[in-house]
């Protein structure tokens, strides 16, 4: 009892853990909605009758939706704010959830699935703003990776609880129930969330520390529009880095129930036993990696090498795709994915820190949709691509291919950052 007491005290006189805590509940709601299809995946091409090239049709009009979204939501956020900008954003994709259930083809759960993304591209964003809003430097890392893994834990909820809603009530009723889950969380949302200027309950000690310790950055000017930041080197970096790494979220977001259900022979109550694991494997891996460069930072690295260095180790880790494509055990197979997205969560919540420590907090909003843009063509492509590999050729390309990405993409950045440090010297 005294220890529960003194967590409610430290919550009272900490109340940018509370902010965290409803980041990470809606990213988790933002991670079931989206992974309901990917567990009914197999179901629905059953029961719909269609194949791996609409599937990835399917996936493919999340992705345009979220493209499009990302082209404006970081602007909406910045002129909105947080609270109301993500609150009509859950509402619109809670609502796209639940009709999901009333799809009788592929084409009608492309439309569906197209108002998701529409919908879910605010989340992110929204996610990296209130952590730039409310977090100091040496706390973000951690921040940041908590807050993201909402997504994963929604992924590791959406096996056991959609396979058993589904085996239990029929396929429509995993959507209608992961779709209103987003409405419950909304009015949890809209009560407790604001900015720490506005925050009731936040002390004046807090208020000024959290002021005190926001960082400050190279850029001169605090407005810049959306493309013209791709004219920074460091911009176009982390375009281009999102583009060429996101692509192994959404691979195994839309395509892993697929994978072991016809490479693997599991059936939907598998799926539902064991197809969170890789997911529990990534919702460790990124706390683990924020919280790695955040210790490193307290120690005295500089904040950007701190975070560099968690995602070059992530990068290392990715080859094992290749084993994890050959290897004749499916357990074998199921624990390396499990490795793959664990070092693929360090790599993003770090790099999502990055971006919210590389331009004024003014643009934070702006550089992280843009930055997610570059991820949605890349998992727009790749996933178009993928369908028509699995037709032709099977899984062991798509892990081929992905093995190497981030090492390029890592290398790609450097080179950015390296480009930026003298465009700065120069300037000044």
């Amino acid at each position: 009892m005294p220890v529960f007491q003194k967590i409610l005290a430290s919550i009272r006189t900490h109340r940018r853990w509370t902010i965290i805590g409803l980041l990470f509940g809606a990213a988790v709601v933002n991670g079931l909605d989206r992974q309901t299809l990917s567990v009914l995946a197999p179901t629905l091409r059953e029961k719909l009758g269609f194949g791996s090239v609409e599937y990835s049709y399917i996936a493919t009009s999340f992705l345009v939706a979220y493209t499009i979204g990302y082209t404006f939501c970081g602007r909406v956020l910045d002129r909105l704010g947080v609270k109301l900008g993500l609150a009509i954003a859950l509402a619109f994709w809670s609502l796209a959830g639940v009709m999901h259930a009333f799809a009788t083809g592929w084409l009608m759960l492309a439309v569906c699935r197209f108002m998701l993304g529409l919908g879910e591209s605010f989340n992110s964003p929204s996610a990296v703003k209130a952590v730039a809003d409310w977090v100091p430097v040496r706390e973000r890392g951690l921040s940041m990776a908590i807050s993201s893994n909402g997504n994963v834990m929604g992924a590791i909820l959406a096996p056991p609880l959609v396979s058993f809603v589904a085996i239990k009530f029929g396929w429509q009723w995993g959507f209608i129930a992961t779709g209103l889950a987003g409405f419950v969380l909304l009015a949890v949302w809209w009560k407790h969330f604001h900015s720490p200027e506005k925050h009731p309950a936040i002390t004046k000690e807090e208020r000024e520390y959290i002021q005190a310790n926001r960082p400050q950055t190279t850029m001169a000017r605090p407005k810049v529009a959306m493309w013209a930041l791709l004219a920074q080197p460091i911009c176009l970096g982390f375009f281009v880095t999102r583009l060429m790494t996101d692509s192994i979220t959404y691979f195994f977001s839309f395509w892993l129930p697929d994978y072991l259900t016809h490479s693997r022979g599991f059936t939907l109550a598998m799926i539902g036993l064991f197809g969170w694991l890789p997911f529990l494997a990534s919702d460790i891996g990124g706390p683990g990696g924020g919280a790695l460069s955040d210790w490193l930072v307290r120690r005295g690295w500089n904040s950007i090498k701190a975070r560099r260095a968690m995602m070059l180790f992530a990068a290392c880790l990715m080859p094992l795709a290749n084993v994890a494509a050959r290897t004749d055990s499916a357990w074998v197979a199921l624990a390396l994915i499990g490795v793959l997205l664990a070092a693929q969560s360090c790599w993003m919540a770090n790099q999502l820190t990055l971006i919210s420590e590389s331009v004024p907090r003014e643009n934070v909003g702006t550089l992280l949709a843009l930055s997610a843009l570059g991820g949605s063509l890349g998992g727009i492509c790749s996933t178009l691509l993928t369908g028509r590999i699995l037709a032709t050729y099977g899984y062991v390309p798509v892990f081929t291919g992905l093995s190497v990405m981030h090492l390029l993409a890592f290398a790609f950045l450097t080179w950015s950052q390296v480009r930026q440090q003298r465009r700065d010297i120069r300037a000044a």
